[in-house]
């Protein structure tokens, strides 16, 4: 539904998305707190949002292709924010803020906006309905599986600082390879969901017992 007062496109799939995108600006708040928990919550839900977001536009056959247009950038955008932005500076909050470390950021989140933009133009002039059956580079969102991961590296073994810059070099390179990556399948999506939820309750037990 076009906003007549107003911009923007406003219906439940673009809702979710900006909800995912908050989302991640919570976890950012959290960090900074010191609460490792809600932050690996407050991503993992956001990773969820950018999962669900896709599935309910695509439940609207009667979307107009101006409105489906709208919902690829505002989703780019705010996957910049969440998987590309947030995690650098929980990251950095973290204690990982060294020269190098900023360094690799900037690399990450360049690589991050590239990939996205190249995602947008794929989307917009190679398909005609603004549907692709794969994924050229890894999807951004990939942030929010590795981040709880080296997050509960961090809480048992303390700082490992050469392992944070690696991840985030390795993954930021891997956003623009060339290379096709086939979108999940209903069973990669569960595996997916099962592995965010147990580092989750990783993240609240570690967290729990210390």
């Amino acid at each position: 539904m076009k906003n007549r007062f107003g911009i923007g496109y406003y219906n439940l799939a673009n809702f979710v998305t900006l909800s995912g995108l908050m989302l991640a600006v919570l976890a950012c708040f959290m960090v900074a707190s010191g609460n490792l928990f809600l932050t690996v919550l407050f991503l993992s839900l956001a990773a969820l949002c950018d999962a669900m977001d896709g599935r309910i536009a695509r439940a609207n056959p009667s979307a107009t292709k101006r409105s489906r247009f709208y919902g690829v950038q505002l989703d780019s955008l705010c996957d910049m924010v969440s998987f590309g932005a947030a995690p650098c500076f929980i990251a950095y909050q973290m204690g990982y803020n060294g020269v190098i470390d900023i360094i690799l950021y900037l690399l990450f989140v360049f690589c991050g906006a590239t990939r996205l933009a190249n995602f947008n133009t794929e989307a917009a002039v190679d398909s005609a309905d603004m549907k692709l059956s794969h994924f050229t580079g890894i999807p951004i969102p990939f942030s929010a599986m590795l981040l709880p991961l080296l997050i509960i590296v961090h809480m048992l073994a303390g700082p490992v600082h050469w392992l944070f810059p690696l991840a985030f070099f390795v993954v930021g390179a891997g956003y623009i390879i060339r290379i096709r990556i086939p979108k999940p399948s209903g069973k990669a999506q569960l595996f997916m969901g099962v592995y965010m939820l147990a580092t989750l309750i990783a993240v609240l037990v570690i967290q729990l017992v210390k």
